[in-house]
């Protein structure tokens, strides 16, 4: 059976679906996705029920990467674009934990370590 990686990026209201058939691949398609995010114009601050949100402070692009089973995947992880342009990789279901990006390293070098590809 072959591999299937499947990418679910949430850009707003708008969800775009894809399936992969391959981890490299899969990370390309992830990687582009959130570049093209993250060079959008910063978001601006938002009001809500008397709290302020600073751009920051928002997630204004989530792109998911699972697989490759299908009803158990072994590999959860993404990057979430905050409103300010920058980039949060993470890993993990339902307990996500943010992977920090070492020196010289960006948001896909450090997903790409931890997932122990290179």
């Amino acid at each position: 059976m072959a591999e299937r990686w499947r990418l679910v990026v949430r850009d707003g209201a708008i969800v775009r679906k894809s399936i992969l058939g391959n981890m490299e691949s899969a990370l390309m398609e992830l990687q582009a996705e959130t570049a093209q995010a993250a060079g959008r114009p910063t978001a601006e601050p938002v009001g809500f029920v008397g709290r302020d949100f600073a751009p920051e402070d928002l997630v204004v692009m989530r792109a998911q990467l699972r697989g490759p089973e299908r009803f158990v995947p072994k590999v959860r992880c993404g990057i979430d674009v905050r409103g300010d342009g920058t980039l949060e990789p993470w890993i993990g279901g339902s307990k996500r934990r943010q992977v920090e990006p070492r020196k010289r390293e960006d948001a896909w070098q450090a997903l790409r370590r931890e997932l122990g590809v290179t």
